[in-house]
């Protein structure tokens, strides 16, 4: 299972982040970053649509390494 950091324009209701799954969420004032594991890349597919299809603006995906916690 991998580790994923997920960078979204703006701010997510509390609700939302509930809905996306198990992921921990860093809000900044602009951008909010999710961590978080996703089983295989049908899972990561999965959830960008998800994204998508409530309307938020993706800004950065990528993959973390096995040892690296996410900033």
């Amino acid at each position: 299972m991998a580790r994923y950091e997920i960078s979204i324009k703006g701010r997510l209701d509390p609700s939302m982040l509930t809905d996306l799954g198990p992921f921990e969420a860093d809000e900044h004032p602009a951008v909010t970053v999710l961590r978080g594991p996703l089983a295989d890349q049908a899972g990561l597919r999965s959830l960008l649509t998800r994204l998508q299809d409530r309307g938020l603006e993706l800004v950065e995906v990528r993959q973390l390494d096995a040892d690296e916690p996410g900033e």
